[in-house]
């Protein structure tokens, strides 16, 4: 089976996005920078951060607050950066830095330090340049000590840190913010950050206010920043060099020239130096000109007032990103309001706004409900699936459409899952749209241009901010294959049990392979922590073990993701004994569980007690001491990583969906298997079935 090749480019019409180099071109080949991958790799996106999915709000409070923010790169040993303190009586609330790095380098805990202090991180993700796998990984850490150790003692003013970076050529900059408590203040405000990692395709950031702010008011203030990385914009400007990202608020344009270099090297530009973050020096004055893409780096700042853009009536401003070169990283978003306000609120956390769930999505914004959201409840978490199927082909008997009795078995999965929620329930509201039958087709392709030929006319694009999208087919790729997702996270997937015996499924199948797919849409894995297969300790329909005959549990088959938290299994040691062990030491929760393992292709279990007495190697004893098996089919003997609970690891807005979902569906590189789905034949061969 293919590999999903991923890319994230977007074109635009007239606009030349700039050269990716897929080897390591000469210096006098490369002359512009932002643009293509050189030959140095030093990191390894293996593990830890995810694919890009949008910013998230990570700090957001009302009161008398004011923020610092500035950012520095350069390619020297060591360069300075700015935090402004705004008053006497002026104390650091919080400090937090965020850095951006290219060629795929991971910047480590301690790879950067401020003020001789090494930084650690508590956040990361990737980013994607014109389809170029983790070519950038964004990193945010909490230095409050740092800085509050030097700033609060200090009278108002500017005040200089020192950053090193260990690999300066691989880092772009830094960004460094300040949240200030000041009780001088007269009138309060809301700030809020924003971290990750946004799709170029696009994002939303929706503004909910408690009480409309009128633009004309004394002290009215509607303040965004952003931080942006490896987006390079020359002085003398060229079309087939130039780097951009739009913005636009409440529909209107507000500058189609965001991005560039210039808290970095602002005139030469050179990689590792191309940074800019809207904030210390920069004006509040947006663009002269909302449409130019030829003012040079200074001519956006990414400092924006927002008040020329609504109304004294508005509770709702809408802000939307797009970065149709593909290659500029916006990684950091800054508010400042003087209202009592949300940034993205999402009380209940599914990647659906709350002014979503409450009165549906206006996409356009234009002030009309393009989207309602039937059953939804701010409170209580809720995925909405889309889904049509395929009639019979011939000599079928029947169509691919799923009995209610395998979405009542996925709705049902969902709801017992152990996911708190504001309302104080557990679990998570699963709504199925039903479609229509479409023409059978024997086989798609690999690459959803089928499915979106196929799916496009029958979900909008505003529908898919809100539905995932499922297609019951046949077959994809030429193979038997049970089923795909789009990417991990994602908003699409297919199942496809044509070519099984059991055509177009059984009952367990079927509901099994739907939920595994979607577990991917989710940002699930097939290892859990990893895309390591066949793991015993590893209880989930996401594992080959489980996808079609469900978990074992009291005797009985269990659909459902794993929320143990399980110990890891080292191959060379395994005690039988023990069994599996689950972190903490009280073993009571998997006394009534089954486990499954797979040696040389063949699938063996155990129907209950998962705690205790495993016969790994097959030899009909318990033995007393330690054995060496390959328990999960690799031939390869290695530590089987554990310590992962699915339920609270779940993506809830990945793909199309939520606030941050990008203008159309993205594709997001993935490390190999990651998407390489079970098929008939090893199926067969796992259950002994000739």
């Amino acid at each position: 089976m293919k590999k999903i090749v991923a890319s994230l480019a977007l074109g635009l019409a007239g606009v030349v996005a700039g050269t990716v180099w897929l080897s390591s071109p000469s210096d006098s080949a490369r002359k512009i920078p932002g643009q293509g991958v050189t030959a140095s790799r030093p990191g390894a996106p293996a593990k830890g951060p995810i694919e890009a999915s949008g910013l998230k709000v990570f700090y957001s409070k009302y009161g008398k607050y004011q923020l610092s923010v500035d950012a520095a790169g350069s390619n020297g040993a060591s360069h300075k950066i700015t935090v402004l303190k705004p008053t006497a009586d002026a104390v650091v609330e919080k400090a937090y830095l965020m850095a951006a790095s290219i060629n795929q380098y991971v910047i480590p805990n301690g790879g950067i330090t401020l003020n001789g202090q090494a930084v650690s991180w508590f956040s990361s993700a990737f980013n994607t340049m014109n389809g170029t796998p983790s070519f950038m990984n964004n990193v945010l850490g909490d230095v409050t000590g740092i800085v509050a150790d030097k700033v609060n003692p200090a009278a108002p003013g500017k005040l200089t840190f020192t950053l090193v970076e260990g690999s300066t050529n691989n880092i772009d900059g830094e960004t460094l913010v300040v949240v200030f408590k000041v009780p001088s203040m007269a009138d309060k405000h809301t700030v809020a950050l924003m971290f990750g990692a946004q799709q170029t395709a696009g994002d939303r950031f929706e503004l909910s206010l408690a009480n409309p702010i009128n633009p004309k008011r004394d002290g009215a203030r509607a303040d965004m920043g952003l931080g942006i990385s490896f987006g390079y914009q020359p002085t003398q400007a060229s079309v087939d060099s130039w780097q951009y990202s739009l913005i636009t608020v409440n529909g209107q344009r507000i500058s189609t020239e965001a991005g560039g270099q210039d808290d970095g090297i602002p005139l030469d530009g050179v990689d590792g130096a191309l940074i800019t973050t809207g904030g210390a020096g920069d004006k509040r004055n947006n663009p002269a000109d909302p449409f130019s893409i030829s003012g040079g780096p200074l001519a956006d700042d990414e400092y924006y007032n927002l008040l020329p853009f609504i109304k004294k009536t508005d509770t709702v401003i809408r802000v939307d990103t797009s970065n149709p070169s593909g290659n500029d990283n916006i990684y950091f978003a800054w508010f400042d309001l003087s209202a009592d306000a949300e940034v993205n609120k999402d009380t209940d956390g599914d990647g659906l706004l709350d002014s979503w769930e409450e009165t549906g999505l206006d996409y356009d914004g234009d002030g009309k409900v393009d989207v309602t959201l039937p059953g939804a409840n701010k409170l209580h978490k809720d995925i909405y699936i889309a889904y049509a199927w395929m009639a019979k082909g011939s000599g079928e008997s029947k169509s691919h459409q799923p009995g209610t009795d395998v979405l009542d078995a996925v709705t049902q999965a969902f709801a017992n899952a152990p996911v708190s929620n504001p309302d104080g329930l557990t679990g998570i509201t699963m709504h199925w749209k039903k479609l229509v039958a479409v023409p059978h087709v024997d086989n798609i392709d690999v690459d959803f241009v089928d499915f979106d030929t196929i799916m496009n006319p029958l979900v909008s694009v505003a529908e898919r901010k809100i539905y995932h999208r499922m297609l019951n087919g046949h077959m994809y790729g030429g193979g038997t294959s049970s089923g795909i997702s789009r990417g991990i996270p994602a908003s699409d997937f297919v199942e496809t049990l044509g070519g099984w015996s059991s055509n177009p499924g059984t009952f367990k199948q079927r509901a099994g392979t739907i939920m595994h797919e979607l577990g991917h849409n989710l940002g699930l894995h097939h290892g859990g922590i990893d895309d390591v297969n066949y793991k015993p300790n590893h209880l989930s329909i996401m594992s080959y073990l489980n996808q079609m005959d469900w978990l074992l549990k009291d005797g009985k088959a269990l659909l459902d993701y794993d929320r143990q938290d399980l110990k890891d299994l080292n191959e060379f040691s395994l005690s039988e004994k023990a069994g599996l062990d689950v972190v903490g030491g009280d073993d009571s929760s998997i006394v009534s569980y089954g486990v499954r393992w797979n040696s040389s292709g063949t699938r063996y279990q155990k129907t209950t007690g998962a705690n205790k007495n495993i016969d790994w190697n097959q030899n009909a004893t318990i033995d007393a001491g330690t054995v060496a098996v390959d328990i999960n089919g690799d031939s390869a003997g290695s530590t089987l990583r554990g310590r992962f609970v699915e339920w609270d690891n779940i993506i809830y807005d990945g793909g199309d969906v939520g606030a941050s979902g990008g203008a159309k569906q993205k594709k997001i590189p993935l490390r190999p298997n990651a998407l390489v789905e079970l098929n008939f034949e090893t199926y067969k061969k796992m259950h002994n079935i000739k």
